[in-house]
C-alpha cells in the first residue's frame, strides 16, 4: 500500500502547477520520505498477511486490528486525544522530513 501511495504521490507532484508546488511540494516531499521509512522499517507483507488471515479465520475476531508499531500508536492516540491534537502530532512527525529551506 505504501509503495502504491508513493507512486501516486510522485505522479501527482509531477503534475502540480508552480503555485501548487510552492504550497504543497514540501508536504509531498515529507510524505514520500515518511513512506520510505515505513517501507524500510515496517512489517513485511508476509507478517501483515498472517495477521489478516488469522483475523479473517478467527471464530470471534476483534473489531479492530493494528499491524505494526506505528498503527498501534496511532490507534492509542486516536482513543485518547482529540482530532486537532492528533493533527499536531502528525504534523510534528512530518516536520523534520520537510526539505531544507533554500
Amino acid at each position: 500500500m505504501v509503495g502504491r501511495g508513493g507512486v501516486t504521490a510522485r505522479r501527482l507532484s509531477s503534475e502540480m502547477t508552480q503555485d501548487q508546488q510552492r504550497r504543497y511540494g514540501g508536504l509531498i516531499h515529507a510524505f514520500l520520505a515518511q513512506s520510505e521509512g515505513f517501507l524500510r522499517d515496517g512489517v513485511t507483507a508476509d507478517t501483515a498477511a498472517k495477521i489478516i488471515a488469522a483475523a479473517a479465520t478467527h471464530p470471534r475476531p476483534r473489531t479492530r486490528y493494528t499491524i505494526g508499531r506505528d498503527a498501534a500508536l496511532l490507534t492509542c492516540l486516536a482513543r485518547s486525544l482529540p482530532d486537532r491534537a492528533i493533527d499536531r502530532v502528525l504534523t510534528r512527525a512530518l516536520r523534520p522530513l520537510y526539505p531544507a529551506a533554500k
